[in-house]
């Protein structure tokens, strides 16, 4: 039921948004948040849903009502989280990305949090901003081979839960449009493959990044610049990821692939995104719902498979919105 769908969406600039399917108002939640929260990471519970974790300029904060209240979890200060994952057979079990290239682990749902690594990539393009973690993925199949994707970093591979990584850039090395990624998923049942976005779209590797593979968007759509690749959680072979021209592009969309990313089709038929697509979440419950955000803040949703969407508009003084989770309420 629409009705029952709970939306989430982040702002990096302006805050965090709640609203249900159907509903025209967004809820601005801050009770117990950092103040004028940049919300760069929403990850759901797999199986309490009314438990949401945010990641912030603050580290990470745990709301166990969902979202009414909000608690800042023990990890150490001055960190800014962009991606947060929860272990494929233990809940209790999570990891996160900062901003600087670390990872976090917690062994008691979220409570607390340890410094089990620092990535390091002494080819990585020098930006503005620290390398960060934009990405991480674990497989079902083999839990301590965990991956991860690095803002202009490229990509990196563990082989021991976490503790130590290796840079898996074959590939992309002395390319930035190629060292910038924004996402990484693994798929298949079997955990065989591994998926990456970046600039010029999503690269598959079948050998646990020792090589990789262009998925040629260009042979499925107009526009490529991926911002992120999601697992469907109900089907390792399907897989969606966020399009568009370029960061700042005034055109988005979804790719979805059923195989993969053997082939690719545009999953987002009918409708008009007026910027780039920075995030894009499958409601665990019922995975024929999608969800989708552009980055100047609209969000399309269908509860269909794609067949029909709905369009809303985030408040207008949330800027960059990166980050979007849906679930049954």
């Amino acid at each position: 039921m629409a009705g029952n769908t709970i939306v989430y969406v982040g702002a990096e600039a302006s805050g965090l948004y709640r609203k249900m399917a159907g509903d025209a108002h967004w809820d601005l939640l801050t009770d117990g948040l950092a103040p004028a929260t940049q919300a760069r990471a929403i990850a759901i519970h797999p199986n309490d849903p009314r438990t949401i974790f945010c990641g912030t300029q603050r580290g990470v904060y745990r709301s166990t009502d969902g979202g009414d209240h909000w608690q800042r979890m023990n990890m150490t200060e001055g960190r800014a989280v962009w991606s947060i994952r929860f272990h494929p057979n233990d809940s209790n079990v999570m990891y996160l990305g900062t901003e600087g290239a670390e990872v976090y682990k917690s062994e008691d749902g979220g409570e607390n949090w340890a410094h089990i690594a620092t990535v390091s990539n002494p080819s990585q393009v020098q930006m503005a901003f620290a390398m960060r973690i934009l990405g991480i993925d674990i497989e079902a199949a083999n839990p301590n081979n965990m991956y991860a994707a690095l803002e202009v970093g490229g990509a990196a591979s563990s082989t021991d839960g976490g503790h130590t990584w290796t840079i898996r850039n074959s590939e992309f090395a002395g390319d930035v449009d190629l060292l910038d990624l924004h996402g990484v998923a693994v798929g298949g049942a079997d955990s065989s493959s591994v998926l990456i976005s970046n600039r010029t779209g999503v690269w598959r590797s079948t050998d646990k990044g020792a090589s990789w593979q262009d998925c040629n968007f260009d042979s499925f759509s107009d526009i490529k610049y991926s911002r992120g690749v999601v697992r469907d959680p109900s089907d390792p072979n399907t897989l969606y990821a966020c399009v568009g021209m370029n960061f700042g592009s005034e055109q988005g969309g979804v790719m979805r692939t059923t195989d993969l990313g053997a082939t690719w089709e545009r999953f987002d038929q009918g409708i008009s995104a007026g910027s780039t697509t920075f995030g894009v979440a499958v409601n665990r419950q019922d995975p024929s719902q999608v969800y989708f955000c552009t980055r100047r803040g609209q969000v399309f949703g269908t509860h269909d498979g794609g067949a029909n969407w709905t369009q809303d508009a985030v408040p207008e003084m949330a800027t960059n919105v990166i980050s979007v989770a849906c679930t049954s309420a």
